[in-house]
């Protein structure tokens, strides 16, 4: 059998990818073997769900117990990547992917739509435990399946509001397919396609929460829903986690941002990280900050990200406005160098950018209607602005116009940070390691014969 491709350079950490992983040396006992199982594509403009398992795996090097862990990618070329002796990452092509119809062009995260993965169901074969983090496509049905054939125990996580997401982009494609009309009205207004979209994702993911031994959600304010769901035995909160060490204040200087991307040190400066799409409602933001600057007040919106709406904001505000996506120690001293950190996204399960700019000393604005309102903890650092252009303008004109108050939110936010924050070693130890144990040990226990 010829070895696997080399991975992609993006893809590579100092441990370089391997044809073929050195056995590992023989302990007492046998390590746990866990497989996680996402769905989406690795990369630099990957999103919060890709890169909390690239941050849990790079936690995995470290730790010093008995842990063999697997996180397994969808993607186009694929390979084999070793963290270190007993962590790895595992890209699979996918069966069927979104990107191979052409109304799902626009779709930020290509997924596989495939009923079954048969690659990743031989990679899973000897697993002790497997992890999903949808309840949807390809590698979770897969994952279902073969927890059923071989008697594997499934634990399960919300990483992304996969349900809303239905809906805003079932009514996109309505518009896209049909344009402005009455059959658009038909089936958006009347028919409510986004909406029945939207409930029935609902509807599949608890049926598969329901089916797993363990669903983990990533709110406290959603552990009520998902209790009354599975039983309070089997629900359970995972946290995302912060390096404070990366993401820090000290890095501020703006002179360097000046140098890097052409902004003037007098400008205030509003961040946006992410998607630059309709998804995260970024023109919502773009259009409050237009006008401030037509009424004369020093801003500039910095969004770092790529997404199909970022001509518009360039056309909106000019070039200064989308730098694209960054490397991660460029971002974090850009995260040190802004002044307000705004995420306008009204569908956001748990948006790891909040923390990162907490970290790096921002006072945030998240939107009223994202589940990051719960996620602030010191409302001190950070406010929820209401949806609408008009309301974000008055929000940060009250930020912009009160340099005493943009500071006092800087202060709390990176207190917040340090103190209440947890790091990701502790999200692995302390949220993640308990439920695989408890979990194994369950279905260890019930297949022992009785008596």
């Amino acid at each position: 059998m010829p070895p696997p491709p080399e991975a992609p350079a993006w893809l590579l950490t100092p441990a370089q990818a391997i044809p073929n992983e050195p056995a590992a040396t023989p302990t007492a006992a046998p390590p746990l073997r866990v497989h996680v199982l996402v769905d989406l594509e690795p990369g630099p403009a990957a999103g919060g769900h890709v890169k909390c398992w690239e941050h849990i795996a790079e936690a995995a090097t470290r730790l010093d117990e008995n842990l063999d862990l697997t996180v397994h990618f969808s993607g186009a070329r694929p390979c084999r990547v070793a963290l270190s002796d007993r962590v790895r990452y595992l890209v699979h092509r996918p069966v069927f992917s979104t990107s191979r119809l052409g109304f799902l062009s626009h779709v930020p995260d290509h997924t596989d739509l495939a009923p079954f993965h048969p690659g990743l169901a031989r990679a899973l074969a000897g697993a002790d435990l497997l992890h999903t983090t949808d309840a949807y496509f390809a590698f979770a049905r897969t994952a279902m399946a073969v927890a059923r054939w071989r008697g594997i125990p499934l634990v399960n996580s919300v990483h992304t509001d996969t349900p809303r997401y239905a809906r805003l982009y079932t009514d996109d494609i309505v518009h896209r397919l049909f344009g402005p009309g009455w059959l658009d009205r038909l089936l958006v207004e009347r028919w409510q396609v986004g909406r029945l979209a939207e409930r029935d994702m609902a509807n599949k993911l608890a049926r598969y929460q329901r089916q797993c031994a363990a669903a983990l959600v990533s709110r406290s304010d959603d552990l009520a829903a998902v209790t009354a769901l599975v039983g309070p035995e089997r629900a359970g909160l995972l946290r995302r986690g912060i390096d404070c060490r990366l993401f820090d204040p000290a890095l501020r200087d703006r002179a360097w941002l000046s140098a890097q991307f052409g902004i003037a040190e007098d400008r205030v400066v509003v961040l946006f990280v992410g998607r630059i799409n309709a998804g995260k409602n970024i023109m919502t933001l773009a259009t409050a900050v237009r006008a401030l600057v037509d009424q004369g007040r020093p801003v500039q919106l910095l969004c770092a990200g790529t997404g199909d709406q970022q001509a518009a904001v360039r056309d909106l505000l000019g070039p200064l406005a989308c730098p694209g996506v960054l490397a991660p120690n460029v971002l974090a001293r850009v995260y040190a160098a802004a002044d307000i950190f705004a995420m306008p996204s009204q569908i956001e399960v748990f948006a790891n950018v909040v923390m990162e700019a907490q970290a790096s000393g921002l006072p945030v604005l998240v939107s009223a209607a994202s589940g990051m309102v719960a996620v602030l903890g010191d409302h001190a650092a950070g406010r929820a602005v209401a949806d609408g252009p008009a309301a974000w303008q008055q929000a940060l004109a009250g930020l912009i116009d009160h340099p005493g108050r943009r500071h006092a939110m800087a202060v709390a936010a990176r207190r917040a940070a340090v103190t209440v924050l947890p790091g990701w070693d502790a999200v692995l130890r302390e949220d993640l390691l308990p439920v695989w144990h408890r979990v194994v040990r369950q279905a260890a226990a019930g297949r022992q014969p009785a008596g």
